[in-house]
């Protein structure tokens, strides 16, 4: 199982190095491209939710959708489409569905997404952020901004921060976050806790104290990033822990993440350790992203578990090719092959399968 694991380091890696005498216009990865926290692009700290106003009215319509706003010549203002209702409130929605066909001829249709977002200026550096999902769930939290060290403290309902938080949670490295067993949902990781963080010059911590253990500190979680550039290639690497202890068993995720940068190629990678009742286990996601032209983009994906390193119990690979088309502001199409090539076992009693997958997604 650990040669497939390492497998699973090499092979987007070399995927990587075959596109990389490439060149183009700007690249998908904008933590990385320009080399900021995730704040830069949206109201939670560690990313994920509503869009920041740099994000919505000048990133996306500027510089990602083939389509900006003044394409066709027009001078409209962009203050007659900000999602400001007010200059203390801000809103926004994200709405995704699902067309999924198999390769017997089934088929399904599925709402992935369908989340509403609120943030209220309560003063100078304090805001309250409101998310309603599409089952009802979805963050809550108050925060205070302008720390030292560029600092901030929040408390509330939150996804704690962790690795790499890819947007696609079917990676293995999200759906096996929290057990074995895997969630394609975010519901089973939102907590309820107090986070902090700092990001002096280069440097991105964050802590949590989080509910649900049978004492205060039993359930956490830490991440550090560091993001640095070397002439044309900007790298990110990091180390991330998260321990959840319930009254029957604790699951700890531990493990590193680590993101490379050169023109229009970047690659998101990580490896973490699972430990559940005391057995450890492996998982791997990788996401490699091209920018083909301004508006389109090649996605490539590979994510691996391994429920149970020690033993051969079976372990789960899944691979992934296709494109995101994003041809105006605040809609875009994922087009995705994917091929799940399960190793049989005790612990996986999955079969291999092919699919393609076309999301279409709304968002403000």
């Amino acid at each position: 199982m650990r040669r497939s694991a390492l497998a699973g380091i090499v092979l987007p890696a070399a995927v990587l190095l075959a596109l990389w005498p490439l060149t183009a216009g700007a690249v998908p990865r904008y933590s990385l491209q320009y080399g900021q926290n995730c704040v830069l692009c949206h109201a939670s700290p560690t990313g994920g939710g509503l869009r920041s106003l740099y994000a919505s009215q000048f990133l996306v319509p500027e510089e990602i959708a083939a389509r900006g706003w003044h394409d066709d010549g027009t001078e409209g203002a962009l203050s007659e489409f900000s999602p400001q209702l007010s200059p203390n409130i801000t809103v926004g929605v994200d709405a995704r569905t699902l067309l999924v066909q198999g390769e017997q001829g089934d088929g399904a249709v599925v709402s992935m997404q369908g989340d509403l977002y609120l943030d209220v200026q309560v003063g100078p550096a304090t805001s309250i952020y409101l998310e309603q999902g599409r089952n009802g769930g979805g963050e809550a939290w108050g925060m205070v901004t302008g720390l030292p060290g560029d600092g901030y403290l929040r408390a509330g309902r939150f996804i704690p921060d962790f690795g790499w938080r890819f947007s696609d949670h079917r990676l293995a490295t999200r759906r096996y976050l929290t057990g074995a067993g895997g969630s394609d949902g975010t519901a089973v990781l939102l907590h309820s806790g107090i986070e902090a963080g700092i990001s002096p010059g280069p440097l991105f911590v964050t802590a949590s104290v989080l509910d649900g253990g049978r004492s205060l500190g039993d359930s956490y979680a830490v991440r550090a990033m560091l993001m640095h550039e070397f002439g044309p290639v900007t790298a990110a690497a990091g180390g991330s822990v998260w321990r959840q202890s319930g009254p029957v068993d604790r699951v700890r995720t531990a493990g590193g993440f680590w993101g490379l940068n050169l023109g229009p190629v970047a690659w998101l990678g990580e490896y973490d350790e699972t430990r559940q009742a005391g057995v450890l286990g492996n998982l791997a996601g990788h996401e490699v992203t091209m920018r083909l032209h301004r508006g389109l983009d090649m996605r490539l994906t590979y994510g691996f578990q391994d429920p149970e390193r020690a033993r051969s119990t079976g372990a789960r690979r899944e691979y992934g090719a296709g494109v995101v088309w994003m041809p105006a502001p605040y809609w875009s199409l994922l087009v995705m092959g994917l091929k799940s090539d399960p190793e049989p076992g005790s612990a996986v009693t999955d079969s291999r399968t092919h699919s393609l997958d076309v999301v279409l997604h709304f968002f403000y």
